[in-house]
């Protein structure tokens, strides 16, 4: 099951190859997600989660605050998503 600060990369449209956190979950079939970069958090790209490729590993960081309602900055997910693709 996805998670918001799950790693994912897309493999489906313009932008295949970039990875991306999952920063909100639109019911079953659609995941938000942002890089921090190219993607805010205030202007997370709606994937459908048939087009990502979901890896195991979950930002610590962004799913703590996910979960304790305080707000995922762009640098939370630029910091988080730089270490996670640094260990594949």
């Amino acid at each position: 099951m996805i998670q918001i600060g799950h790693l994912v990369c897309s493999v489906q449209g313009r932008d295949s190859g970039r990875f991306y956190l999952v920063v909100g979950i639109e019911g079953e079939s659609r995941v938000l997600v942002a890089d921090g970069e190219g993607r805010k958090v205030e202007n997370p790209k709606r994937k459908n989660i048939k087009h990502l490729k979901i890896y195991g590993t979950v930002a610590g960081l962004v799913a703590d605050k996910a979960r304790n309602g305080r707000k995922i900055t762009n640098a939370d997910v630029r910091k988080e998503l730089k270490s996670l693709v640094e260990s594949l």
